[in-house]
This record gives structure tokens, C-alpha cells and sequence, in this order.
């Protein structure tokens, strides 16, 4: 029996007070989503020559996203308009499946870029790199 790879939807917040998240459409792939610590160097002479590090503060990955490109996609067009408007942070949430199983991750980002790839052989595409601003919640 060939396994179930699951599925991934991300999902974009509209800001409201009661908000509404919306599906960004045709997404094909999504890297980054994660943190890293920085490290504290604690190293003093009780060291006994070794360099001694304590885990900092997490920093939120850059989170990449891939889409077949949509012309009149309304959640493409909007994250477009975060990232030339200089929107300062946007609420997501990426949600994964495996069939059975479903994680929701929650987050704030920062919409850094959008790329748009046309292509005369294959299909179109837009990407998207989003940082992440705080937290990640997992449910």
C-alpha cells in the first residue's frame, strides 16, 4: 500500500478584529517554516579552555512558498499588496495532513518579497518569502 504524503494549506489572515483566514491558492511548496537559537557565549576562565554556549533567543526561519500563478487569485493579489505596501506583519497559518492527522502552525510574518516566474514551456509561478515574527504555535 503506497503511502499518503499529506497535504499542505497555507493560510492568510485578513487583519479584522474577528479574523477570517483565507486559503492562498494553488500553493505547491513550502520550506523554512521553523526557528533557530542564537547562542550566548558564557565561556570564562573556569572554562577549562573551551569555548561554553547557552541557547539565546529563537529567530524566526524565512519561510519560501511557491504557487502556481493565479492572474485574478484575490489572497495572491493581497499578499502582492502586503509586500509593496510594506505591511509590518500578517497573520498565517500553514496547516499539514498526513490523512489523519492534522497540525495547524500560527504565526505572525513579516511579507519580505514576491517573485513572479513566467514561462513559455511550463507553467507560471509566483513566490513568496515571509519571515517569521515571534512565536510559532502548534495545535
Amino acid at each position: 500500500m503506497p503511502e499518503y504524503y499529506g497535504g499542505i494549506t497555507v493560510k492568510i489572515g485578513d487583519g479584522a478584529g474577528t479574523e477570517v483566514f483565507s486559503n492562498l491558492e494553488k500553493v505547491t511548496d513550502v520550506s523554512g517554516l521553523g526557528v533557530t537559537n542564537s547562542l550566548i557565549d558564557v565561556t570564562s576562565f573556569d572554562s577549562n579552555g573551551s569555548m561554553e554556549y547557552i541557547p539565546g533567543l529563537a529567530d524566526g526561519e524565512t519561510i519560501s512558498v511557491e504557487c502556481n500563478q493565479v492572474l485574478d487569485a484575490t489572497v495572491q493579489l493581497a499578499l502582492i499588496a502586503d509586500v509593496v505596501g510594506g505591511t509590518q506583519s500578517r497573520n498565517i497559518e500553514i496547516v499539514a495532513t498526513d490523512g489523519v492527522n492534522t497540525t495547524t502552525y500560527s504565526m505572525a510574518v513579516v511579507p519580505l518579497s514576491y517573485t513572479a516566474n513566467p514561462s513559455i514551456s511550463d507553467k507560471n509561478t509566483l513566490s513568496f518569502s515571509l519571515k517569521i515574527s515571534g512565536a510559532i504555535m502548534a495545535a
